[in-house]
């Protein structure tokens, strides 16, 4: 656990930062507690970028949801594709009544009568029906159409999800070393300005320098560590959300394998060369393809029900019990039906199938423009971003020279603690910019590779 090194009393000056350190000593404290609780005895097991996608592919609910919506699609289909053949029913009653019915009947008057049976007390009969529809083939046959196209939304949905989720697996992965390597940053500044409070409280013994400086130095020191316990939570929150990803606990003892070498240039291309790739390769585009197709099959499904549905029928029947119903029985023949008048819930029906046909088709042209200004964003970013890794990487060779020249000066009296303090926090900035710029430059990267609809790196084509 880390606290803040308490300060003898001092008046003017030291009396003025008394009130702020009971703050940064209880912050400090509830920051490694939580940190501390979180953290692993055996130590995190590394993983590759590839490793990560490959288990995210497997095992992130996301995607197992996607291909049992694929399943369900193929299921749907399969059982449109039943309604195509004929359709064997059959029915069955038994009666138990609660007498024999006979009916006497005389041949003429006074002549005997004779008892005839009409039915059993116990009766029963079985029919069994051959249906084929006929005009119903058709509606049939667009349903099915639908179904199938469906099929196909669903296995682009499952890839847009693949693709999505390995975008924000890569997205983890690096902003986990980000936080990582802010982390590092953020113990180095400790380590300096620990060694910068072991000057000041050397060069004050011997009379150099006030009180002030070693305060000021003290209170630097605080705030650097107050920095290491905010990256180490970052980290290990960054462990936690990387591990859902890959459809972990967020317990899980998981961590990135850091990079060993500077990433490799991205692909040369202009932004135009960039949109035309995205047309061609999004899936989403094609996805609206067939949502449109379905909807056009929609439209024939509705004005289908304006056709009478004809049906032939075969039926057989057997009848046991009842003297005035043929035994053994069946026919062939036709059945049709027809709303003719329905208050014009049909009509009103392929209107609403046509303004669907409609939305799908401005949602394709829609989607074109929202792709494109996604791909001029991703685009900038990274040209935005490779420029700021530069940029950064001269800030860091400035302000190491920065703090050099100002130690110099201080160890020479000719700078105050103040003067250190100010450089070496301009030095941990610079550095923890630099590590910004170049997370930043991977992220926007993967961003734009998602933009355009190409295989993330690390990433197994499929």
């Amino acid at each position: 656990m880390v606290t803040v090194r308490a300060v003898r009393r001092q008046p003017a000056a030291s009396l003025r930062l008394d009130p702020v350190r009971p703050f940064l000593t209880a912050s400090v404290t509830l920051t490694a507690a939580f940190v501390a609780a979180g953290a692993s005895a055996e130590g995190p097991r590394r993983l590759r970028l590839d490793e990560c996608i490959a288990t995210a592919q497997r095992q992130n609910q996301d995607i197992v949801t996607s291909v049992d919506e694929v399943r369900g699609a193929e299921a749907a289909r399969a059982e449109t594709r039943g309604e195509f053949g004929p359709k064997l029913h059959a029915d069955a009653s038994a009666q138990r009544w609660n007498s024999p019915f006979d009916v006497p009947f005389a041949a003429a008057p006074g002549a005997p009568v004779v008892v005839f049976p009409v039915r059993d007390a116990f009766t029963w009969n079985a029919t069994v029906t051959l249906a084929q529809p006929v005009t119903s083939l058709l509606t049939i046959l667009e349903t099915y159409k639908i179904r199938d196209i469906g099929v196909d939304i669903a296995a682009i949905r499952r890839e847009i999800t693949r693709r999505d989720i390995t975008f924000r697996v890569v997205e983890g992965y690096y902003r986990l070393l980000h936080a990582e390597r802010l982390a590092d940053v953020a113990r180095a500044s400790v380590e300096q300005l620990e060694g910068q409070l072991r000057q000041s409280k050397s060069l004050h013994a011997n009379g150099v320098v006030s009180q002030n400086d070693v305060l000021r130095a003290e209170l630097a020191l605080a705030n650097a560590r107050q920095r290491v316990l905010q990256t180490s939570s970052d980290v290990f929150l960054g462990r936690s959300r990387l591990a859902v990803l890959l459809g972990m606990s967020p317990d899980s003892a998981i961590d990135a394998e850091p990079l060993t070498s500077e990433p490799a240039p991205d692909d040369a291309m202009t932004l135009a060369q960039a949109e035309e790739r995205a047309r061609v390769e999004r899936v989403e585009l094609r996805e609206l393809e067939r949502r449109i197709g379905q909807a056009d099959h929609g439209v024939s499904v509705a004005r289908l029900k304006l056709v009478p549905q004809v049906s032939v029928l075969g039926v057989y029947q057997h009848v046991e019990g009842s003297v005035f119903s043929q035994t053994n029985a069946g026919y062939v023949g036709a059945a049709a039906s027809w709303d003719v008048w329905d208050w014009g819930t049909t009509t009103s029906g392929i209107t609403g199938a046509e303004v669907r046909h409609h939305q799908a088709i401005s949602a394709r042209y829609k989607l074109d423009s929202e792709i494109r200004l996604e791909v001029r964003r991703a685009y900038t970013d990274l040209q935005q971003s490779k420029e700021a890794r530069a940029v950064a990487r001269a800030a860091v060779a400035q302000a190491e020279e920065n703090y050099r020249l100002i130690t110099k000066r201080y160890e020479a009296n000719a700078a105050t603690s103040f003067d250190v303090v100010d450089a070496e926090a301009l030095l941990t900035q610079a550095r923890a910019q630099f590590e910004t710029s170049l997370y930043d430059y991977l992220v926007a990267r993967a961003a734009l590779r998602r933009a355009t609809g190409d295989a993330q790196e690390g990433a197994a084509p499929r």
